[in-house]
This record gives structure tokens, C-alpha cells and sequence, in this order.
């Protein structure tokens, strides 16, 4: 990663993303997603016993847990739920805390195991990718500090969508960094580059992954870095179509304060916390809330 910092940045200057190949991650994923669906179609231990609301939170900013099927509204939807269900697992949960908050991955150990192991090694990849990004912001920025208890590895399947194009319409995560990990499945993954074009980069059955920005980072970077914009399109019209896929959002730790940095270099330290940031994204948004 560290050696490779200039393409990176080259990535990140042309398209708005950037993508690093690691090799072995595409069937560890396969694994995480295959645990998860098994785990969506138990009937005992069932997963809706562990909703989110369930499972004792770390933080106001905390939404760790299961989140049931057609549960999340993005604002695009115009009211109408995504096709989905997933579940959260933060570096909280992994290390149960607070007591309780594992419950969860010990109920479906298969899931869970891969859950870790795919947590840990997205979490330490994301880490390299905010060095070679904080390398890029004006002296004097603050390190892009990330919380392992606030990171969340999102877990979604997409099933019985009724024919429906637009799985997840276009938007951008409200994180610092999102970490997009290769599907097992099919693509439908798209971005769209700084001159509008939309794209879609060859990235299931492969070790590629995708590193976002988020929209923490580009109010922080003022404007500096563009919120990467991306939707899932359904390639396959057949009936009975699913689809599986991981994604790691990465935030700064919830109760540290906000911060900008204008391109002078500038440093202004807010009041506001980054967990009050989080909460004024999710103002608005139907059902449930959408990183």
C-alpha cells in the first residue's frame, strides 16, 4: 500500500475511487456472505432476535445489529424500501462490548468466525488507504483517526425484488472511508467518475477492493475530496435473483469533535462531534438508518 501511494492518489485524483488487489479476500468474503444468508434462513436461532435494536449499542452513533428486510428507506426511494436485509457487525461487537453485543456471532459461529477474520483484515487495509490519503491533505491535518468500535463491516442480501433495475439507488456513504469488498456473486456495483460517467469496475469473483470517500471526509478535507456516488443495478431479470455483498464503513472515533481544513491549511476545531454528524445525515431519511 505504502509503496503504491502514487497510484493511489492518481485513482482517487481520476476517478473518485480507488481499488487495491489482496490476494485470498474474494473467498473470504464468499464465506462471510454464504454464513450470512445461512444465518437469514434459520429458523433457530433466528436472526430477527438480535435486531439492532436489540443489541446494546457503543455509542450514540452506534447501529450494530440486524436490520430486517425491506427495514432501510433511502432518501432517492421516493419511499419505497430497498429490497434487503444485512446486519452490522462493528470492532465493538467482535470484542463484546458491551457484554452482550456479541451474542449475535456466537449464535451463528460459522458467520461469525468469518466475520472477524474479514473485519480484521478490511479494518488494517483501511487504515493504510487513510495514510496515503491524510499524505494528500494540506500540513498540519489532523491524522484521519479510525475507530475500530465505530467500523462497521455492513453484510447485505438482496432477494425477492419483484424485477426491480435499481436495487440501491445512487448515493454516497456518510463514513469516512468505505471499503467496498468483492462480490461473490454478480456485479452491479456502479460509480460515477468526476466527469459524470458512469462506470462499472470488474470486481466480482476477483481479490480486487474499493476504498470510497465518504462524506465525513469530504466536509473535513472542505471540499478538497469528492464523496464518492455509486448505486446497484440488477444485471439478471430472472425470478428468485439474489445478491450478496460486504462493504466496511470506517468512521472516527463517535465522541471526538469535528474538524476542516481548507486547502491554506487552515484547522478549525468544532463543537460538534462526529456522533452529531452522523445524527444530522440520518435526519430525514425513512425506516431505518443508512450509512
Amino acid at each position: 500500500m505504502r509503496s503504491a501511494a502514487g497510484e493511489i492518489r492518481t485513482q482517487l485524483t481520476d476517478w473518485g475511487f480507488m481499488a487495491v488487489e489482496v490476494p485470498g479476500i474474494g473467498a473470504r468474503v464468499e464465506a462471510l456472505t454464504r454464513g450470512f444468508s445461512d444465518a437469514c434462513d434459520s429458523a433457530g436461532p433466528r436472526l430477527s432476535d438480535y435486531a439492532y435494536e436489540r443489541v446494546p449499542q457503543i455509542s450514540s452513533g452506534g447501529t450494530h445489529g440486524f436490520f430486517p428486510y425491506l427495514s432501510e428507506v433511502p432518501r432517492l426511494a421516493a419511499g419505497v424500501a430497498d429490497p434487503k436485509e444485512f446486519i452490522h457487525v462493528s470492532g465493538a461487537m467482535i470484542d463484546d462490548r458491551p457484554p452482550g453485543a456479541a451474542a449475535v456471532l456466537r449464535a451463528f459461529p460459522a458467520f461469525g468466525e468469518a466475520a472477524t477474520g474479514v473485519f480484521d483484515t478490511a479494518f488494517t487495509l483501511v487504515r493504510l488507504f487513510a495514510e496515503v490519503i491524510h499524505g494528500m491533505l494540506p500540513p498540519h491535518a489532523p491524522p484521519l483517526a479510525l475507530s475500530r468500535d465505530a467500523a462497521n463491516l455492513r453484510v447485505i442480501r438482496y432477494r425477492d425484488t419483484g424485477g426491480r433495475e435499481v436495487l440501491a439507488h445512487e448515493h454516497s456513504g456518510i463514513q469516512l472511508l468505505g471499503l467496498q469488498l468483492p462480490p461473490p456473486g454478480d456485479q452491479g456495483l456502479q460509480y460515477v467518475l468526476h466527469d459524470g460517467t458512469w462506470v462499472e469496475p470488474v470486481i466480482a469473483h476477483t481479490d480486487i477492493v474499493l476504498c470510497n470517500i465518504g462524506r465525513m471526509l469530504a466536509t473535513a478535507s472542505d471540499g478538497r475530496f469528492r464523496p464518492s456516488t455509486h448505486r446497484v443495478h440488477r444485471p439478471d431479470t430472472r425470478p428468485g435473483y439474489e445478491r450478496l455483498s460486504a462493504v466496511l464503513f470506517a468512521y472516527p472515533p463517535h465522541d471526538a469533535r469535528q474538524w476542516r481544513i481548507t486547502t491554506d491549511g487552515h484547522l478549525t476545531v468544532l463543537d460538534a462531534t462526529w456522533a452529531d454528524f452522523i445524527a444530522d445525515r440520518f435526519a430525514g431519511l425513512g425506516g431505518t438508518p443508512s450509512s
